[in-house]
């Protein structure tokens, strides 16, 4: 199957939103995925200028990572609510630094930014995995469960556009 007949979200629904209760120390735990350094910030960034820079000479791959794009916005919205949710700040930035542009990689070969596009996409499962056992939330569990099944998503996509990407090369 072609990468663009693929979708870049699951058809599961998300779970409720949380019941908005203080909890700070749980608010912290969601800070790395919403806005560190491999957050769903970075990927929104990171895919919308790859977008940017494939639109001229590979216009079918800038429309698949924009529309991953997206999928992660919805994701940081949803880390974002929550995080305000538990009566914290949903402030763009980690544990221990704010978010800035050096996060992004700026690499220009399809080939390769593909290639770092799969490793992001799995250390965002990776991430996420070990977030999950930080949590007593069960809802916020289940809504971290629920983003991962996106996120595996892309990374199906991206190995197929990836694939694509090599073929086209070596033809």
């Amino acid at each position: 199957m072609d990468f663009q007949d693929l979708s870049a979200v699951s058809d599961l629904p998300y779970p409720e939103p949380i019941i908005p209760y203080s909890n700070p120390i749980e608010a912290k735990k969601l800070m790395n995925d919403y806005g560190g350094r491999d957050s769903e910030t970075t990927a929104i960034m990171q895919y919308i200028y790859q977008s940017y820079i494939l639109k001229r000479d590979y216009p079918e791959y800038a429309a698949k990572l924009e529309e991953i794009a997206i999928s992660e916005m919805h994701h940081h919205e949803l880390l974002g609510t929550s995080i305000a949710a538990y009566g914290s700040f949903p402030v763009i930035g980690g544990r221990n630094t704010f978010w800035n542009g050096s996060f992004v990689n700026y690499v220009t070969d399809l080939v390769r930014l593909l290639e770092a596009d799969i490793q992001g996409e799995e250390l965002a499962i990776a991430n996420y995995e070990k977030t999950i056992l930080c949590l007593q939330n069960d809802s916020v569990k289940q809504m971290i469960e629920r983003i991962i099944v996106d996120e595996e998503i892309h990374v199906a996509i991206l190995k197929s556009m990836l694939a694509c990407a090599k073929a086209e090369r070596r033809n």
